[in-house]
């Protein structure tokens, strides 16, 4: 909501506080009946639109990895994908790999570094300290770069790059209407949601993706336009490539209810794999920029050791849906399936770490099929008449690995169904996701994505419960104009101007308008009546509960538990001018929006 510039401070008591809930009930209800619907309908027709780009965008990028993919590894001119693994280049891949991943770090390096990696961050970022805000490039610069990794046969998936694409032109649109930062928010949201709907036909998992990881709130305000924007990018998806399953697998059911502890243990194996991928992830991308070498150099290094593994294993070449598929139909031996885990955690981290522009959901779904097939495999071996075939544990231990991950756990469970429309194997899907999940919070409180924040000093939560405090920062609900002091007025000066506009306390800056203090009304009284403080500069107190105008307004109101005082003053990261001062009444107004 953008800022309302109030003329005065409002000034603040102890009865006034004690009425925060009674004003928050009145406008709130004078919101619902005179601002939103109007706002809503024009959300709501913006979002059909987004959804249309959304989806015509993750065709698009589909379309743009077949083409350079089946062109570089298959000497071919064909939109549709070909599975790389039985690539027609063989020892061409030594040049091959390295080129693609040395081209996308250039792009990435000069161009847009927030294109490099696996995208979803960045997402989350941009609506944590930019209010959704992202640059126009990002749409085509992210598609090139991660286009390029994945046809070159970097191992990671294409679900990060078209989330950040979807959200790019979301906050695009929203940018060219001037739309509210709040609703800005929304539009990533439902660019989010419908770039997941369209690339991977699952319409319901979209919507929860953005509410789960992007938006973080279930609201009717933010729900409806991301429904809305999910159904058009499916609708548009499946009118060019169909309405069938990314995956198509045999029927599998729980034989029997003493099956669950099979399924118990795959959730606890998940959650510390998970936590695993994770550690190595960050770890190898650690370790590769501490290299004492060009950065120009890394992508080359890192392509070698990829495409030496390739000769050998060409399954660790691009997105590895077809591996996947071979899993959940029961053709891969457990040697196998068990080496592929570790190797592919490794691939995936090296891919990254060297400059590759790509997602982590396809590599969990890879990582998580082959675990699932390993224990699935030795349940079935020591309790045949009890137990699935090992298909069955692939296909839980894929969302099992994301939810262990990506710490998105309804949003496993739902993308996984619709991506194989198997729902007799429901119940096994949910108990071993929620043990991953769980197992995995025991071991590490940090995800895949909130952990990238973490590194960049964000602090995120993912978590569902988040109000709309945690994603909206101080710039956006703080009152601008505002009355200060000089601190070289004199006490009486500063005392006129404090009673003329009946404030309790006023601001002081420098000549520079940088904040310096504050002086209150009980303090200036006993301070003019001592004949040695005469200037503003003198009498001028410390104040504590000050933020940055790109803090969120969680971190205000932090501020206000601690020190005890209803107001915030807002400065300017970079200058340490004074900008704004957030009142109790800011926070109602926000809070008024929700819904």
């Amino acid at each position: 909501m953008t800022p309302k510039k109030l003329i005065n401070i409002p000034k603040i008591t102890r009865s006034s506080i004690r009425e925060i809930p009674k004003t928050w009930q009145s406008l709130n209800k004078t919101y619902l009946q005179t601002s939103t619907k109007k706002e809503i309908l024009q959300l709501n027709a913006i979002a059909i639109l987004v959804g249309i780009l959304a989806g015509y965008t993750a065709i698009g990028f589909r379309y743009l990895i077949g083409f350079m993919q089946n062109y570089i590894l298959h000497d071919q001119i064909d939109w549709n994908l070909i599975s790389p693994v039985e690539h027609v280049r063989g020892y061409g891949i030594f040049f091959i790999l390295p080129g693609g991943l040395l081209l996308s770090t250039l792009i990435t390096y000069f161009f847009a570094p927030e294109a490099k990696g696996h995208g979803v961050p960045e997402v989350i970022g941009s609506i944590m300290t930019r209010s959704g805000r992202m640059r126009k490039r990002i749409v085509a610069l992210k598609a090139l770069a991660s286009s390029i990794t994945i046809a070159s046969g970097g191992s990671v998936g294409r679900e990060g790059p078209i989330v950040q694409i979807g959200s790019a032109v979301g906050s695009t649109l929203g940018q060219f209407l001037h739309l509210d930062p709040k609703l800005l928010k929304t539009l990533v949201g439902c660019g989010a949601a419908g770039a997941i709907a369209a690339t991977f036909n699952t319409p319901i998992a979209g919507v929860i993706f953005a509410i789960e990881i992007i938006v973080l709130e279930l609201k009717t305000k933010s729900f409806v336009p991301l429904v809305i924007s999910s159904v058009f990018a499916t609708v548009v998806s499946r009118y060019y490539i169909g309405n069938e399953p990314a995956f198509i697998v045999p029927n599998h059911t729980l034989v029997e209810p003493n099956e669950l502890i099979f399924y118990l243990f795959l959730g606890v194996v998940a959650g510390i794999f998970g936590v695993l991928t994770i550690k190595v992830v960050y770890g190898l991308e650690d370790f590769v920029d501490g290299l004492k070498i060009p950065f120009w150099l890394k992508p080359i290094l890192g392509g070698l050791i990829l495409a030496a593994i390739s000769i050998q294993f060409p399954q660790m070449l691009g997105v590895g849906y077809e591996s996947v598929t071979h899993v959940l139909l029961q053709h891969y031996d457990i040697y196998l399936m068990a080496f592929f885990v570790l190797l592919k955690i490794f691939s995936t981290s090296l891919t990254l770490a060297c400059g590759g522009s790509g997602g982590v959901f396809a590599p969990s779904l890879f990582i998580g099929a082959m675990l699932g097939g390993s224990v699935g495999y030795f349940a079935h071996l020591y309790f045949p008449e009890t137990t699935a075939g090992y298909g069955a544990y692939a296909l839980v231990g894929m969302a099992a690995l994301f939810s262990a991950t990506g710490r998105a756990t309804f949003t496993a469970i739902v993308i996984l169904f619709e991506m194989t429309l198997d729902y007799s194997i429901i119940l096994p899907l949910m108990f071993a996701c929620v043990t991953a999940d769980q197992v995995a919070w025991a071991i590490s409180k940090d995800s895949i994505y909130s952990l990238k924040l973490k590194r960049n000093g964000l602090n995120f939560v993912n978590d569902i419960s988040v109000n709309v405090m945690a994603i909206t920062l101080v710039r956006d609900i703080m009152t601008t104009e505002i009355h200060h002091a000089k601190d070289d007025m004199t006490l009486l000066e500063a005392a006129n101007l404090l009673y003329q506009h009946d404030h309790s306390i006023i601001p002081v800056v420098d000549e520079d308008n940088r904040f310096t203090g504050v002086l209150n009304k009980h303090q200036l009284e006993q301070s003019i009546l001592n004949s040695e403080q005469m200037s503003v500069k003198d009498a001028q107190q410390t104040f504590h509960a000050v933020v940055r105008s790109d803090d969120t307004v969680l971190n205000a109101i932090t501020k206000i538990e601690k020190t005890r005082d209803p107001r915030v003053i807002v400065i300017d990261p970079k200058t340490q001018q004074l900008v704004g001062i957030v009142s109790p009444i800011d926070f109602v107004r926000l809070s008024s929006t929700e819904g």
